[in-house]
């Protein structure tokens, strides 16, 4: 437990740190290199480029070496060294360069974290242990963005040095306190490939993790720009609401884990993501301050969902591929994360805000539908060999 613990608090340093540079990218991207808007979304979203390119490669690498600290650690290190040299690169192009590759590094090591779970814990320990890393992953991303917000206020490069150094400081926790765990290695890529392939059920937990993050793209979107245009709200307000939904889900994830542990996978997906769908729907009609309940609702869900949806790809897992199963799953959510923003911006343009979150919530509804067909065609799969699905 200690072990997955100190990844808990990995995770939160790295993406505590990698989401405080989000406050200065128009006073550092834009006016300090001169970025149109357009190039200011490529330096955004080269990093979840990099995510859905090498989360999977990095699994399959762990997987063929039987090694999970040496990409942890590499994976912080790079981190580290990329926020400075982004500090201090001489130019856009450069500064986009330095940035792709940072999401490289951070792809490493989330996704290896996750799979360092499977490797240390029992099955049926696997909701809590992914909730724990869940958590710190989560609760980095909630509160790194107010961090920089202060730092940038004084000088707006000091998030990129106050972060290499706090993640710095992680890659000597994974040094220290970080071990091996023995793992069976597979021989080959091709063989990898091979055998991921085969495990058809794997869908279900994956077009999970595409719609969870496929509808986060329309929080990090679409609602910031409703409040302010619908409701007329201030920066500080906007804040407050986005964290009525990012701070249970980031804070519940490890009691999430722990019912999940009890009732299986499956079921909590299913009435979760109902729930879920029917939350989200619900914002573009539910007007403040109550909007505050639909959104609290849809967060202590999503920190259900989560732990269920990555534990249920760990059962699934050959032992062999567990770093490859966990890349894909990492690589479809990144997938969903970087079409969000894009789909939900499109469709609130043409159809309003409350269009774009109906659409988020029959998103999650098709998906729901597609999981339970999948599941009843592929039930010895998921029920058949006995295992508590």
């Amino acid at each position: 437990m200690r072990q997955i613990l100190t990844l808990g608090v990995i995770c939160f340093m790295l993406l505590f740190s990698v989401t405080s540079i989000y406050p200065v990218i128009k006073h550092f991207v834009i006016d300090r290199f001169g970025a149109t808007l357009t190039q200011a979304g490529i330096f955004v979203s080269v990093n979840l480029i990099a995510y859905a390119i090498f989360s999977l490669i990095w699994g399959v690498v762990s997987d063929i070496t039987g090694k999970r600290k040496v990409f942890i650690s590499t994976g912080l290190l790079g981190n580290s060294v990329m926020l400075i040299l982004q500090a201090r690169a001489p130019d856009l192009y450069w500064l986009i360069f330095f940035r792709f590759v940072e999401g490289i590094f951070t792809v490493m090591v989330y996704s290896i974290a996750m799979t360092v779970v499977l490797d240390m814990e029992r099955r049926e320990r696997y909701g809590r242990g992914m909730g724990l890393v869940g958590m710190g992953i989560a609760a980095g991303m909630a509160f790194g963005t107010s961090f920089g917000g202060v730092m940038g206020s004084i000088d707006p490069v000091l998030p990129f040095y106050t972060s290499s150094t706090i993640i710095f400081i992680a890659f000597l926790l994974s040094v220290v306190f970080l071990n091996d765990a023995a793992v069976s290695r597979v021989s080959s890529v091709l063989e990898g490939l091979k055998i991921l392939a085969q495990r058809k059920e794997l869908a279900v937990p994956y077009i999970f993790s595409f719609v969870d993050r496929f509808t986060a793209g329309f929080f990090v979107s679409v609602f910031p720009i409703m409040l302010g245009l619908t409701y007329l709200m201030e920066p500080m307000s906007i804040g407050l609401y986005i964290s009525a939904f990012m701070i249970p889900f980031a804070l519940l994830q490890y009691p999430g884990g722990l019912v999940i542990d009890m009732h299986g996978r499956i079921r909590p997906l299913i009435y979760g993501s109902l729930i879920y769908g029917a939350a989200i729907s619900a914002v573009g009609f539910i007007e403040p301050p109550y909007l505050v309940v639909s959104l609290v609702i849809a967060g202590i869900v999503a920190a259900v969902m989560l732990p269920a949806s990555s534990a249920l790809s760990g059962d699934l897992a050959p032992e062999k591929l567990r770093g490859a199963v966990i890349g894909g799953f990492n690589l479809s959510g990144s997938f969903g994360f970087a079409l969000g923003p894009v789909t939900a911006t499109v469709i609130a343009e043409r159809y309003g805000f409350s269009g774009s979150f109906i659409f988020a919530g029959v998103s999650v509804f098709a998906t729901t539908a597609l999981a339970v067909i999948l599941i009843r065609m592929m039930k010895e799969r998921f029920y058949g060999s006995g295992k508590h699905f």
